[in-house]
């Protein structure tokens, strides 16, 4: 290495601090989801993500005081072992996933390689870069351009890569740039008996990341395959989740972010629940109904079957799930084309936004979102959610909610219970057992009494529903009888930790 850095090698280094914060932070960002998709709970996962890598950047800085010879070599073949680790660290986990026992020690481990390596990164550079101008210009110019490469990549990550890449190219594609960095470092500044050897490391490392990452949609199958039993018939990611239909014999199955949505095999007895109590409880013909999530369309394939009702609102966050259930042939069989009935109006967009806005009212409300397994989902079932919901019923009008297993559950399903109580004058508590998710829960709502056994319960009979067994239902068995809980607010939200206690040793 030369003694002193000219300009043009100066600036070469100080844009490749910009470039190598970018890395460094999409690194963590999708270490982060990662965990969170496989294991829930975003908050924890996050929090742990961000602890663990932190602390290995500081203890790579400190280790960066060890290194006191050949310190541009030593940067650039810090950063080829970065962008191959980095690179791979997601396939490996995702393939090692089923290995429960191991994954999360293997999270902190890559966590702690690739965060010592990012840490080791900027000492270097200064120390490199100290070789030309006052010390105090060049550390401000390096933690600068450090700290917007950090806001340029926590931008990059979720509004690009992300949605469009998805996690396991994105971290090839990280990983390719740490090495190309390397070798335009190598080529323009680097001047050593150890050149052709970098070199060669660099490029074969490259090609591994390039093979893979233009096998990503081949090589993600496989690991698809390792997470679902049955055959894999539809998969892709949207802007929110990964979408992934699978099919056994005359069985499909449907999966949001891994999480199971539905059965065909036993839905129609989770569907019919949900819709038909509310619906003949009602004391009057029930015309107008909002349904909140349930993009699928299933929910609303049994609510057509109610001729009174004359429109229905759903609003669905994802915008691809709506239309895959309006377009894709499988799930148009499934939701019996609900989604394009001239009844049905489909509004993307947020559910707690829209109730904000919202000015109409509706006879029934009805939510069909996914369990509150972390803080985000956690908001949709709070007093504060509950309260925009009865504002947005007419008078006398009903609310419904999935509210997840009161027997592997329970904490959780009182929970949400409690909390309805907040909100709503009556609140009737039922179950079911749905053969694909166990003894699954439900609560309605009202501010006046309802009628659950009336002479319209008993006209009523779906596939499973019957007057009888949502008699049945309203008994609750020792083992998931009502018991105290705290209230879920927006401000502590306490749901997604009960549930995650309650499903913590369930088999389902």
């Amino acid at each position: 290495m030369k003694n002193i850095l000219n300009k043009n090698e100066q600036r070469i280094l100080l844009f490749s601090v910009f470039i190598l914060s970018l890395c460094g932070i999409i690194y963590e960002l999708v270490l982060g989801s990662l965990a969170s998709y496989l294991l829930g709970n975003p908050v924890q996962q996050y929090s742990i993500t961000i602890g663990v890598f932190l602390s290995s950047m500081g203890l790579g800085s400190y280790l960066s005081r060890f290194f006191e010879k050949e310190l541009l070599r030593t940067f650039v073949r810090v950063e080829i072992a970065l962008g191959l680790v980095g690179g791979l660290s997601v396939i490996i986990l995702n393939y090692l996933f089923s290995f429960s026992a191991s994954f999360y020690a293997l999270h902190v481990f890559f966590l702690t390689i690739i965060g010592t390596l990012v840490g080791l990164e900027i000492p270097l550079l200064t120390r490199i870069l100290k070789s030309y101008g006052a010390l105090k210009d060049i550390i401000s110019s390096v933690l600068t351009l450090d700290y917007i490469g950090g806001l340029a990549g926590s931008l990059l990550f979720p509004l690009i890569l992300f949605p469009y890449a998805g996690r396991f190219l994105t971290s090839l594609l990280v990983g390719m740039i740490n090495i190309v960095v390397a070798v335009y470092v190598i080529l323009k500044i680097k001047n050593s008996r150890d050149r052709k050897k970098d070199i060669v490391f660099a490029i074969i490392s490259l090609l591994i990341l390039m093979v893979l990452a233009l096998n990503s949609d081949w090589i993600n199958a496989i690991l698809q395959k390792k997470m679902f039993y049955d055959d894999i018939v539809f998969s892709k990611r949207s802007k929110y989740q990964e979408i992934v239909l699978t099919r056994s014999g005359d069985d499909f199955r449907l999966y949001l972010d891994g999480s199971l949505q539905f059965s065909t095999s036993d839905e129609y007895r989770y569907h019919e629940m949900l819709i038909y109590p509310a619906i003949l409880s009602s004391q009057t013909d029930v015309s107008r109904i909002l349904v909140m999530g349930g993009g699928d369309g299933l929910a609303v394939r049994e609510i057509l079957k109610f001729d009174s009702v004359q429109h229905i609102t759903l609003v669905e966050l994802d915008g691809f799930m709506a239309d895959l259930a309006k377009n894709n042939s499988t799930l148009k069989m499934i939701n019996g084309s609900s989604l394009l009935n001239p009844k049905v109006e489909v509004v993307i967009g947020d559910a707690y936004d829209y109730l904000i806005n919202n000015r109409n009212g509706f006879d029934i409300i009805i939510a069909d979102f996914t369990d509150p397994h972390d803080e985000t989902i956690s908001k949709l079932y709070t007093v504060e959610f509950f309260k925009l919901v009865k504002r947005s019923l007419k008078p006398g009008g009903i609310f419904v909610t999935q509210s997840t297993s009161s027997l592997f559950a329970r904490d959780a399903f009182w929970c949400i219970n409690k909390t309805m109580s907040m909100a709503f004058k009556n609140v009737y508590p039922y179950h079911a057992f749905i053969p694909s998710f166990g003894d699954w829960g439900f609560n309605m709502a009202s501010d006046i009494p309802l009628e659950i056994d009336n002479n319209r319960m008993n006209k009523a009979r779906g596939k499973f529903y019957s007057r009888e067994i949502l008699l049945a239902s309203t008994i609750f068995p020792d083992d998931s009888s009502k018991i105290d809980t705290d209230i879920n607010t927006f401000n502590r939200p306490v749901l997604y930790k009960y549930y995650l206690k309650g499903w913590k040793n369930s088999d389902y």
